[in-house]
């Protein structure tokens, strides 16, 4: 009898762990969080007021394996070439007035879209006077900040106007672009839009993008805070992951000019100078064995290593602190890495209102969590 209750408690037992193993198998992030993925892939985001746009991407959509994302004014059914454009040309005038107030810019519907799964996103968008349509012009507003070094096609659709003016709409709203030969498409040639398309994706060597998109990326951990930095292709970036390869590697930085936390590596890096202009997130390495932050903007010669994802000037700022502070570079896996968290301790995807991803709720202002626009 006791043998038998003893065996009873076993299978008990077994099924019992077998249960908390389970439970934390569901418990697992989905695979789409793995900070470690770089996956080659391609969005194509168009917004389309006569169809003609339209057209086009269903057509680029049977060329290629893309996700589509349609763009789409929270205002409906405003006919934008009434009066001689008269609503369309407000809304342009309003922008180009004051090109960094989110105010000037058309409302446009919330989407859901992780840029961090693509890297080549395709813009299709028609022409509007010389310019590119307000609501497209809306959306690289609001995403501009997920699109960096990223590779940039973009292809107008117009009727006879040449498209130089969108291609600078386009510049200014994603500064950091890697642009791509553009497609123009007009009236007189839209019914050979097709062979227009792939002629296009020839000319910008389409099949082999991905070549060129390395998939390290860097771990930097700061005061108990994990950041994931997008490296450069470059040589340089390419010697320090060299050495990362050794193990983890940590030192000292102190701030310097109210814009960076700097400190010496210990190891000399091959160097590719070029000026630039940094911005909050850049990852920079000067005279060869310095690693510079930036949380700050600093005009220099130096050399790019990468940009930390999804962090602005405020919150990179409390993250790295006042003073000295020890940083620890580490590459490979990162599945062992915690990913940063909403400050409730949720795992919610909170972008700030220009659609940078953000490490935690800000303390006040405008932010979109999971797709909802809150503010504190």
């Amino acid at each position: 009898m006791k043998s038998i209750f003893s065996n009873l408690y076993l299978v008990m037992a077994t099924l019992f762990m077998m249960s908390c193993q389970n439970d934390e198998a569901n418990a697992m992030p989905p695979a789409d969080d793995d900070i470690s993925e770089n996956v080659n892939k391609t969005l194509i985001v168009y917004y389309s007021y006569t169809n003609h746009t339209e057209e086009i991407v269903s057509d680029l959509k049977s060329l290629v394996d893309a996700d589509v994302l349609e763009v789409e004014p929270t205002e409906k059914g405003l006919d934008y070439a009434a009066n001689n454009y008269r609503i369309g040309t407000e809304q342009l005038t309003k922008i180009k007035d004051n090109p960094e107030e989110e105010s000037s810019y058309p409302a446009i519907d919330p989407v859901d879209v992780d840029m961090s799964k693509y890297n080549t996103v395709i813009i299709a968008t028609p022409l509007w006077w010389s310019q590119m349509s307000s609501n497209m012009q809306t959306f690289l507003f609001k995403y501009s900040g997920m699109m960096a070094n990223k590779n940039i096609g973009l292809i107008v659709s117009s009727h006879s106007s040449g498209i130089s003016g969108v291609e600078a709409d386009a510049k200014r709203l994603v500064p950091n672009g890697k642009f791509l030969k553009s497609l123009w498409i007009n009236n007189a040639n839209h019914a050979k839009r097709k062979s227009l398309l792939e002629q296009w994706l020839k000319d910008i060597e389409y099949a082999s993008l991905g070549s060129n998109v390395t998939s390290q990326t860097m771990i930097i951990n700061v005061n108990s805070h994990n950041l994931i930095v997008d490296l450069a292709d470059n040589s340089s970036a390419a010697s320090l992951i060299d050495l990362l390869k050794n193990g983890p590697l940590t030192y000292e930085a102190h701030d310097y000019g109210d814009f960076e936390k700097v400190g010496d590596i210990g190891h000399s890096l091959s160097e590719n100078n070029e000026q630039i202009t940094t911005e909050p997130g850049d990852v920079i390495l000067y005279q060869g064995s310095n690693i510079c932050i930036y949380y700050g903007t600093n005009s220099w010669n130096f050399t790019r290593l990468g940009k930390i994802r999804g962090v602005t000037h405020s919150e990179l700022k409390e993250i790295l602190g006042d003073g000295n502070v020890t940083i620890t570079l580490s590459i490979g896996s990162t599945s062992s890495v915690n990913t940063v968290r909403a400050s409730d301790g949720s795992s919610s995807q909170i972008y700030s209102i220009r659609g940078h991803k953000l490490a935690f709720v800000p303390e006040s202002g405008i932010y979109i969590e999971n797709g909802v626009k809150k503010m504190r």
